[in-house]
């Protein structure tokens, strides 16, 4: 008595068709070599192999151009080197090493930015002083 039950078929038929098989779809996609349709136990999935950019001469020289005048000099890279192994070796803390850092940056670039205006500022102050 090998009776089958009455879904047998349509189970079978989903199983056997819906596995790892290329099917055409409605939309055409699957004969796109970039594209596949896919029968899911769930429904019709779709693979699409992703657009990738590969830079260019021109991209890379930009990057390195830009990551060149961001770094600080040698002996700046030194300094924050020494300063983070000491905070590394816990010689001192690292939020003293943190702060250390910080007001290093910024006392640098108050001092770039004021160097040309120098006598500026002190010509304001002794007119301040003098009223």
């Amino acid at each position: 008595m090998a009776t089958k039950p009455p879904n047998a078929k349509s189970e079978a038929g989903r199983t056997s068709g819906s596995r790892g098989g290329r099917s055409q779809g409605a939309s055409g996609n699957a004969s796109s070599p970039r594209a596949a349709m896919v029968k899911l136990p769930f429904g019709m999935g779709e693979f699409r192999r992703p657009e990738v950019h590969i830079p260019g001469r021109e991209d890379v020289a930009g990057v390195v151009n830009s990551v060149r005048e961001n770094l600080p000099s040698p002996g700046q890279l030194a300094f924050y080197g020494g300063l983070g192994a000491l905070a590394a070796l816990s010689v001192i803390e690292w939020p003293v090493a943190a702060a250390i850092g910080v007001g290093t940056v910024v006392a640098q670039r108050a001092s770039e930015g004021t160097s040309g205006s120098a006598p500026a500022r002190s010509g304001a102050r002794s007119d301040r002083t003098g009223a």
